[in-house]
C-alpha cells in the first residue's frame, strides 16, 4: 500500500522531477493527529511546504511531465514506516546504550556519552545512505492530474460611471 501526495512540478531532471508539495496528506489521515506537534511545527518552519525529488515509474516517466504540471507521487507506506523506524529508532538505540554503558560513574558523563552515540548514529546514518545501502526511498512520479496551460492574462478594469 502507498501513501499519495499531490504536488506541482517546479524543476525537471533526466530521470525525475522535483515536486513542490502541501504537507497535508500524511497529518490529515494520521491517528495522531491530535496529540502531535508536528504539523505545527512543520507549518511554523516552512508554511506547509515540501520540495521533494521523485523519479519516474513506469505509469509516468519524467519526460511526459512540464514545468507547473500538477501531478501525484507516491510512495510505499513499509518504506515510510521502516524510514522512521531507523532514523529515529536507530540513534536513540545507540545513545542510550552508549550512556548506559560509558556513564556508569557520572551523570555528565552519561550525557555527553548519550549525544555522542546520536552523534555517531547519525554520521553511520548519513554515510550508510550516501553508500546506496537502503537502496532507493525516493517517492516516484505516478499521474498527471492536471496539465498546465498558459493563457493570455485577462484584464479587469472598473467600468466607468456614466457622465450627468
Amino acid at each position: 500500500m502507498n501513501i499519495f501526495e499531490e504536488g506541482r512540478i517546479v524543476a525537471l531532471e533526466a530521470d525525475g522531477a522535483w515536486v513542490e508539495t502541501m504537507r497535508s496528506s500524511a497529518c490529515g489521515s494520521c491517528a495522531a493527529r491530535s496529540g502531535c506537534g508536528h504539523r505545527t511545527l512543520a507549518g511554523a518552519l516552512t508554511r506547509d511546504k515540501g520540495l521533494v525529488r521523485a523519479r519516474g515509474s513506469r505509469a509516468l516517466n519524467a519526460g511526459e511531465c512540464a514545468i507547473n504540471d500538477k501531478v501525484e507521487i507516491s510512495i510505499p507506506r513499509a518504506t515510510l514506516a521502516q524510514g522512521a523506524l531507523l532514523l529515529y529508532g536507530g540513534p536513540l538505540a545507540v545513545g542510550t546504550l552508549l550512556a548506559f554503558f560509558a556513564g556508569t560513574g557520572s551523570d555528565l558523563l552519561a550525557a555527553v556519552s548519550f549525544f555522542a552515540g546520536l552523534g555517531l548514529a547519525f554520521g553511520a546514518l548519513r554515510w550508510l545512505t550516501s553508500m546506496g545501502l537502503f537502496g532507493s526511498v525516493e517517492p516516484q512520479l505516478e499521474r498527471i492530474v492536471e496539465r498546465f496551460t498558459e493563457t493570455s492574462p485577462i484584464i479587469v478594469t472598473a467600468a466607468h460611471a456614466a457622465e450627468h
